[in-house]
């Protein structure tokens, strides 16, 4: 008699044993109910070898930034472009929500609001789910790109310097935060019947860097009470939601109001949360920079298995990718890096949560 197993024996019994231990009840990966993976597209410089990389890598989904125009027939053919790679539209972006003339309540809004109306109208015709919007017509999202301790580059934020240097004022005059919230109000007044009219979510993003005041024009959506009151405005509606951007609340550190997990379990458990932007930064403000998932300060597996933990089942996309030594405009080699830490992210959590 064999005093030692074979080879073949020994592995048959580790695999039982992994089995045994594995959980049966995690959600796979595509399942309708689970998180979907995306990343946001550039529509003006996507070139279709980007496209046949994206789904390479195992992309299924992308936010498509349409640029300043998107008429109908632009949207069903950028669907037919990318259904050729396996790719759909989760949420779309087009830029006339973001003219001066909505934001800082100057004459020609309403025909801007218009174009804005007419792109929900034509994303429900596509069943397109959802449209982001967010409200900062003076913002600085940069000082400077710096090469991190890790050797990547990445955008840095240092509140010292932007005091110093770069601050002055956008506009003819100083915006006050009465100024701003007249101005949003007007716009979700007219723009939210008509996405709910049209099927289509918007997703409000919170104002990145979270300052209350840059460039002499007030910021609303940077920390929980004015998220809250936007939610207010919007008297209830399913079709208004958060862009959830992690970063950015990470950003604000303890003068938030409520923490990232704690904005997960208020908003994303009543399902307010429509996408989710997964980026960590290297500390909150006064200085930070932007890392990739696993050289910041915030513990990206925690957010995602806090998202899984609300039943989350939107988008979740990586955000601003850091630049690697030797990539491409596209990023490839970050897209690679970054959908794969997600995706291994979200596989834990689904073991772990279901």
């Amino acid at each position: 008699m064999a005093l030692y197993p074979t080879r073949r024996a020994a592995l048959s019994g580790l695999a039982a044993l992994a089995a045994s231990a594995a959980p049966t009840n995690a959600t796979a990966e595509h399942a309708p109910n689970n998180i979907k993976i995306a990343t946001r597209l550039y529509l003006r410089t996507a070139t279709d070898a980007d496209l046949q990389f994206l789904q390479q890598i195992g992309l299924r989904w992308v936010h498509a930034e349409f640029g300043a125009t998107a008429d109908h027939a632009r949207i069903v053919a950028t669907q037919e472009r990318l259904k050729r790679y396996g790719l759909g539209i989760y949420t779309g972006v087009m830029d006339a929500y973001r003219s001066l003339k909505i934001q800082l309540g100057q004459p020609g809004r309403d025909e801007e609001i218009a174009r804005f109306q007419t792109f929900l109208k034509d994303l429900g015709k596509c069943q397109i789910p959802v449209a982001k919007i967010d409200f900062h017509p003076g913002n600085t999202y940069t000082t400077r790109e710096i090469e991190t301790p890790r050797g990547y580059k990445a955008r840095e934020f240092d509140l010292e310097e932007f005091r110093a240097k770069n601050e002055k004022q956008a506009f003819d005059r100083v915006y006050t935060a009465d100024d701003i919230w007249a101005n949003y109000k007007y716009f979700i007044d007219a723009v939210l019947p008509v996405a709910e009219a049209a099927n289509v979510k918007l997703a409000l993003h919170p104002d990145d860097p979270p300052l209350a005041m840059m460039n002499g024009v007030a910021k609303l959506f940077v920390h929980y009470e004015g998220i809250k009151q936007a939610e207010a405005l919007a008297k209830g509606s399913k079709h208004f939601g958060l862009t959830f951007c992690v970063g950015t609340w990470s950003e604000g550190g303890d003068k938030m109001g409520k923490d990232v997990y704690g904005m997960i379990r208020d908003f994303g458990a009543r399902r307010k949360i429509f996408t989710v932007h997964l980026r960590n930064v290297s500390a909150p403000l006064p200085r930070f920079h932007e890392t990739f998932h696993d050289d910041g300060y915030m513990d990206m597996y925690a957010v995602v298995k806090a998202l899984r933990q609300v039943k989350f089942d939107g988008t979740m996309v990586p955000d601003h990718i850091p630049v690697l030594n030797g990539d491409d405009a596209f990023r490839r080699a970050g897209h690679a890096y970054t959908i794969s830490y997600m995706r291994s992210l979200l596989k834990r959590a689904n073991e772990e949560v279901g």
